[in-house]
């Protein structure tokens, strides 16, 4: 997918967030026209030398996205940073960042292209997953786009054809789930593999690519979750009732089954920020998710 890039030093600026700050080694770089990343919503493109490759994509449209799936221990997002840059969201196998790409107010700070915005590194050699989020937010009111120039991956490449998940139980860290909006991580030895995600703000939503014939949605219930609504293959299927009385880890949420075989569907959860009058708040939570891919005779809106 991309070109390979031996012994090259990279230093991850104060802009960026990185777990540490020098690294070498074998890196793939991966232009922003690349047909491994996927855009959805408004993007466009630039093009100047001054971007890796000649090009760049940018954005300043609420929920745009980008989004690789790559092999690799390690990635690094770059782009620009101006006075313009707006503020972005950042999921990692699901895993929430914030990440500011102005460089300040003032007419005199200069363009600076090319420049390390998020890194990670230390993950294992597997599948991952990264999407950039737009929000049309800044931390000076002067504008928010948000550029997206090409990725560094350490020890890997990017992937195309592996974006669906398979029988079995999948976590909501798997690279195959995807997330829009504001989640947040919760640890709990109770959920699912340790950990789960839950939103509150309308049209936050969490969606899942699979191989199957049925699956169920696992969450949480308590006295402050709310209203989702669940699509299947882009399909309004069902609107769920998340709340209970009492307290219920790694519950079967929502089911579904007789889909096509050995066929990609999608399931998407959408934070609706209602609840019913018995709850608290409209809290919606994701902690994994169990696939199978045998007819069944019955679908389930739990």
């Amino acid at each position: 997918m991309g070109r390979t890039v031996r012994n090259r030093f990279w230093l991850a600026a104060a802009l960026g967030a990185s777990l540490n700050l020098l690294h070498a080694g074998k890196i793939t770089v991966v232009e922003d026209n690349d047909p491994s990343i996927t855009y959805t919503g408004t993007w466009y493109t630039d093009y100047s030398s001054s971007y890796s490759g000649g090009s760049s994509h940018l954005t300043n449209a609420a929920g745009a996205q980008a989004t690789i799936k790559f092999r690799g221990t390690g990635i690094t997002w770059f782009g620009t940073v101006d006075r313009t840059g707006g503020i972005a969201r950042v999921y990692l196998d699901g895993v929430l960042n914030t990440v500011d790409c102005s460089n300040g107010s003032s007419p005199s700070m200069p363009t600076l292209y090319q420049r390390p915005l998020f890194t990670a590194r230390g993950l294992d050699s597997g599948l991952h997953s990264l999407s950039i989020e737009a929000t049309h937010t800044s931390t000076n009111g002067l504008g928010s786009w948000v550029w997206v120039d090409g990725f560094n991956i350490d020890s890997g490449d990017a992937v195309r054809g592996e974006g669906t998940a398979g029988p079995g139980r999948v976590e909501q860290s798997n690279a195959n789930v995807t997330y829009a909006g504001e989640w947040f991580l919760n640890t709990n030895s109770a959920d699912s593999g340790g950990t789960a995600v839950l939103a509150t703000d309308p049209g936050d939503r969490a969606t899942i690519t699979f191989t199957g014939s049925s699956i169920t949605w696992i969450g949480y219930r308590d006295p402050y979750c709310g209203i989702a609504h669940v699509y299947i293959d882009g399909i309004h299927m069902a609107t769920v009732d998340t709340y209970s009385p009492a307290t219920q880890f790694q519950a079967a949420v929502f089911s579904i089954g007789n889909l096509a075989p050995q066929t990609t569907h999608t399931l998407a959860i959408e934070v609706t920020g209602t609840h019913n009058p018995a709850a608290s708040e409209s809290w919606i939570w994701v902690d994994a998710f169990d696939i199978s891919d045998q007819k069944s005779n019955d679908k389930d809106h739990l």
